[in-house]
């Protein structure tokens, strides 16, 4: 099918938006030029590409067997052997599988279907993973509760009157309820350690750029993580090891160089006592946003730890408080430049799967605003920032970021990691918590993921472990330096060890 002719008038429009002022006379010139070359570019159209699509045992997940909707898509499918062939794995569902449909949690996407892999992917079945299902999300990944998921609410497994906590939402809640031994999730601003807390499982946040994101929907790429979701600290190291590392599709993850991925879960096998350790509470994450049940509850593992002989004291994050505007400047922008091309890789060196961009763009595109609210809020936001404001939010919220980097390389100074809540509260009860609120800039309404946001904003590590006490769950986090993930890990272990004697 010939493209369409460029006629002077869209060179025009074109050119006002991006100030090139063209006269007439030049928008004539310009539209033939533009004309004889674009008609060359349809060769491209029929180059074919290599077909990774794998043949897949797929079937409808049974609602009776998915008691907590934690499932969009249910299938079975295995490679080979390796260090996860006893292992159940289960991934969100903006996470690229071939020849499985990949919705995002929208409606949207629905139909669309990629025909290769996500970097992940293929490691863990290269690693004799058995993949069981695509999890259920909060729409593109923005909502901290799954009640943005145009699949429905996904329960917690621990009360099935409360959310099970988002975006990934049904991945924690298939590591809870048992149907998966690992699952994947993606962390923007918490969304792997939210659900886990709200679970009651270990979520692990790497550091950025430690596992690839070729293959994955990004909500935002400079505060998008990749991370695991597991019964426990070992279980969710052993996942990290298969799926981080370098992948020349992303280069970001040339920063895995840095970090000791593949033999995290063998350095859990001696973990430092606690009498060795030092811990760091920022006070700016023990505020008053914090619920006084939550509070008794983490005093209690203060307890815990110092009676196990580690060091605990006060340190200060003074950039916390203004990470709710940071992050919604950063997250907002990217997000709306990413939907203005049609989520295009471009500054990335490919094989890029075109069959899955083509649909995505093709679908968003017919589907106008089958978006939902908060989804379509949050992209006008961005656009707004981006056309009226030529995006100096952006900047100033990315130098931001390197001023919490710093405060944190500063608080770690002579600590081994930082230690919180990771949530304020425990989960809530579906219905309860306001969607918008999630990005709310009312400073009398903190959002659930005030805790967690810090840590993306400055790329370091987070890991938020299970209190052990009764009730329903509450999640500690532990921080660390940028690339310090093995240390993190380790200190996450010596505190599980200590939570259990």
């Amino acid at each position: 099918m010939p493209l369409s002719p460029v006629s002077p008038g869209w060179v025009l429009r074109a050119g006002e938006s991006m100030d090139f002022n063209l006269s007439e006379a030049d928008a004539e010139r310009f539209a033939r030029r533009i004309n004889d070359e674009i008609n060359g570019y349809e060769t491209l159209d029929s180059l074919s590409q290599p077909d990774h699509a794998e043949s897949l045992s797929i079937y409808d997940i049974d609602k009776r067997d998915d008691p907590h909707n934690a499932y969009i898509t249910s299938f079975n499918t295995k490679r080979g052997d390796g260090p996860l062939s006893s292992v159940d794995v289960a991934v969100k569902d903006n996470i690229a599988v071939a020849g499985v449909p990949m919705t995002c949690g929208s409606r949207v996407f629905e139909g669309v279907v990629p025909r290769q892999n996500a970097t992940v992917v293929d490691r863990l079945l290269d690693a004799g993973g058995r993949l069981v299902g695509k999890t259920n999300m909060d729409e593109l990944a923005y909502g901290p509760t799954s009640e943005t998921s145009a699949f429905g609410v996904v329960t917690n497994p621990a009360d099935s009157q409360r959310v099970a906590g988002g975006s990934s939402s049904g991945s924690a809640a298939a590591v809870a309820e048992g149907s998966a031994d690992i699952a994947l999730g993606s962390d923007t601003g918490g969304s792997v350690r939210i659900p886990s807390s709200f679970c009651g499982v270990v979520g692990f946040k790497p550091s950025w750029g430690a596992v690839p994101l070729d293959g994955f929907v990004e909500l935002a790429y400079t505060l998008d993580h990749i991370g695991t979701l597991a019964p426990d600290v070992e279980t969710a190291a052993l996942g990290f090891d298969i799926i981080g590392g370098y992948d020349v599709r992303d280069p970001s993850s040339a920063l895995a160089q840095n970090i000791s991925v593949g033999s995290c879960a063998d350095g859990l096998v001696d973990v430092p006592d606690p009498t060795t350790l030092s811990f760091g509470v920022p006070d700016e994450l023990l505020g008053t946003h914090v619920s006084d049940h939550v509070r008794e509850r983490f005093e209690d593992t203060i307890a815990t730890l110092e009676s196990a002989g580690a060091t605990v004291e006060s340190v200060q994050l003074p950039t916390v408080d203004d990470a709710v505007f940071v992050w919604n400047a950063v997250t907002n922008i990217e997000f709306a430049a990413a939907l203005r091309q049609s989520g295009l890789p471009i500054g990335r060196p490919g094989p890029f799967d075109f069959s899955r961009s083509d649909a995505a763009a093709g679908r968003q595109a017919a589907a106008g605003v089958g978006f939902g609210d908060v989804v379509r809020e949050r992209a006008l936001i961005g656009a707004v920032l981006l056309d009226r404001y030529n995006g100096r939010h952006y900047t100033r919220a990315r130098n931001i970021c390197a001023t919490l980097s710093e405060e944190f390389h500063d608080a770690l100074d002579g600590h081994d990691a930082l230690v919180a809540p990771t949530m304020p509260v425990v989960a809530p009860e579906i219905g309860e918590h306001k969607p918008h609120s999630y990005d709310s800039d009312d400073d009398t309404d903190i959002p659930l993921a005030y805790n967690t946001r810090p840590a993306n904003l400055a790329g370091i590590p987070a890991v938020t472990v299970p209190d052990g006490a009764d009730g329903l769950p509450v999640g500690v986090q532990f921080m660390a330096g940028r690339y310090e993930d093995s240390s993190l890990l380790r200190v996450a272990r010596s505190f599980e060890l200590a939570r259990d004697s």
